[in-house]
């Protein structure tokens, strides 16, 4: 008979490797080929060895793989050969390893280095391969239980990677028949746009794909956009037309900085300190010879993060006495550019004024208090 529409040869495999007849079969085989004095018995041994052979292979490559992935680890370096300083944390690790089991090692000689066209379950392939099936192996896990949980929330938030892709990062919370609350990452997604309905069926087709009923849906939370929180064509709110019960819960942490960035940019006094502190961090990161003056001391702003703020204005009370002395001696100094000695001199005359010192003492004071809060917010507990 024979088969040939390979163009659907894999979903005709996978349905005879799971039909009732091919398993009895299998089983048969396996049965008789327990059989004592046959013809083959040479060759079925053979078979099992080398079976046993690959099995202990593979052992040791997942539990590098499991090791790796569970500390987040990198897994290539700049090259795939055995031997290289800069072949990366699996074949080290595998080199490591070998050097106590004589097993890895006579592998590692005999099949480390052969290339493509040799198996030897040692190319970034087979470990990207096993990364692969564990994660799914994991989301299957999470997915069962949040079923079991039957109610769960939803975080949403975007961040563009090093690559300068947007991205969303899917995360689930809900709770354990034990009491415990769980919060799970599931996926990043590629953003598709910054749009509420875009988002909204990013969303969706997330759930979907993992099974989870949006019916059960009782919280989402996400940042204060108002692509996100938007009251009437947010993504919260799209969320709330297919189940009212999907209560939006903003980002304490996020609410807080954006208290913090409001009330700072409403004061013309503000704006000027904290221009003043980014100032003398530019001023001092400019040069290698200034910055070895105060290396460590001076901190830059963050347009988001207030404990950025925080760790600046701490570094200007602290340290306010070298920093007037660096800009003294950078001012004087005859060696130096006159552009440079008469941005020293403004600098220092903006730091001397009795209303800096003031708004430094009552800045360090309240962004020390905001920062408590927002780690506080922040922390698992």
């Amino acid at each position: 008979v024979g088969f040939s529409d390979w163009k659907h040869a894999e979903k005709r495999i996978t349905s005879h490797e799971n039909s009732q007849t091919h398993k009895t079969n299998v089983l048969t085989m396996k049965d008789r080929g327990k059989i004592v004095q046959r013809i083959d018995s040479a060759l079925i041994s053979q078979i099992e060895g080398e079976k046993n052979y690959w099995k202990n292979v593979l052992r040791r490559v997942v539990a590098v793989v499991k090791t790796l992935s569970s500390r987040g680890l990198a897994f290539r370096g700049k090259t795939d050969k055995f031997g290289c300083n800069q072949n990366g944390n699996f074949l080290m690790s595998l080199e490591l390893i070998a050097l106590f089991d004589p097993f890895l090692a006579s592998h590692i000689e005999k099949f480390g280095n052969k290339g493509k066209g040799f198996t030897s379950y040692l190319s970034f392939n087979i470990f990207e391969q096993f990364i692969t099936v564990m994660a799914d192996q994991v989301l299957a896990v999470i997915v069962e239980e949040i079923q079991k949980a039957k109610y769960f929330s939803i975080i949403v938030d975007s961040t563009p990677d090093v690559s300068h892709v947007d991205q969303l990062s899917f995360v689930v919370r809900y709770v354990k028949n034990n009491g415990t609350p769980i919060e799970r990452f599931m996926c990043f997604l590629p953003n598709s746009g910054h749009k509420s309905e875009e988002l909204t069926d990013e969303v969706m087709t997330t759930l979907s794909l993992y099974d989870l009923d949006p019916a059960f849906l009782r919280a989402q939370s996400y940042d204060n956009a108002s692509n996100m929180a938007g009251a009437y064509s947010g993504l919260q709110a799209r969320i709330k037309e297919i189940n009212p019960l999907a209560n939006f819960v903003p980002c304490a942490a996020h609410s807080l900085n954006l208290v913090g960035t409001c009330a700072a940019s409403a004061c013309r006094e503000a704006c000027e300190f904290f221009d003043i502190i980014q100032n003398i961090y530019n001023f001092f990161t400019a040069s290698t010879h200034r910055w070895s003056e105060l290396k460590g001391t001076v901190k830059c702003l963050s347009a988001t993060r207030w404990s950025a703020r925080d760790d600046a204005c701490h570094s200007l009370s602290k340290n306010w006495n070298n920093i007037v002395h660096a800009l003294q001696k950078i001012s004087n100094n005859r060696n130096e550019k006159p552009s440079t000695k008469c941005e020293a001199v403004g600098l220092l005359k903006k730091l001397n004024r009795l209303e800096t010192v003031f708004m430094t003492i009552f800045w360090t004071n309240i962004l020390d208090r905001v920062n408590t809060t927002s780690k506080k917010l922040q922390s698992v507990d």
